[in-house]
């Protein structure tokens, strides 16, 4: 009986030696194969940035709506430089006339010389309104075409992020230049809205 239970016991040891031994090499694969894992996450966890300024001065599109607010701007200027020059014309007929205006007609001088200032204060801001929505409006369509070029762009390559740096308002201190794709990003939206000119 003895010796049954020493083998028994010698039985039980090897088991659960063994017992010991898959548990430890299960925890120790699976150490490697998360570390594995989050070594492949890492490398596929990919962040790329352009330069917005590049962007901006060689985007065809960029380009096209820079060129459409100057005509606006310049268009706005004519506009606010006729009513000026019709408030001077105005003061030149006053002074014209001299000492022989009567009180009568000072008054009502003075009273045309008001309405062409208020109709000039009232047109120069309603412009800058105006400039000022075509503006936004005409941002947020740029930085539409480059956020929907940017999806594909990004599922393409790899990208989870993509910044945007500029030179003076820039919240990234440190650009390793790999990591730029301003030129490949730039190509991309050239030929995209050539393709859309053309239809």
């Amino acid at each position: 009986m003895k010796r049954f239970l020493l083998i028994f016991n010698i039985v039980l040891l090897a088991a659960v030696s063994f017992l010991y031994f898959l548990y430890f090499r299960y925890v120790r694969d699976d150490i490697h194969e998360r570390k594995a894992a989050q070594a492949q996450v890492a490398n596929t966890f990919k962040v790329a940035y352009f330069d917005f300024d590049t962007l901006e001065t060689y985007y065809e599109l960029s380009k096209k709506v820079r060129a459409d607010l100057m005509r606006l701007d310049s268009t706005n200027v004519g506009t606010l430089s006729a009513l000026q020059k019709k408030f001077t014309d105005k003061v030149n007929e006053i002074r014209s006339k001299g000492s022989a205006v009567t009180q009568t007609q000072q008054s009502a001088y003075q009273q045309q010389l008001d309405e062409l200032r208020n109709d000039y204060q009232q047109k120069q801001q309603e412009l800058s309104q105006q400039q000022q929505g075509e503006y936004i409006r005409q941002q947020q369509d740029v930085k539409k075409h480059i956020q929907d070029f940017l999806k594909e762009y990004c599922h393409d390559k790899g990208y989870a992020y993509v910044f945007a740096t500029k030179e003076y308002d820039d919240f990234v201190y440190y650009k390793d230049t790999i990591r730029n794709v301003t030129f490949d990003i730039l190509k991309g939206l050239n030929d995209v809205y050539a393709n859309e000119k053309k239809k």
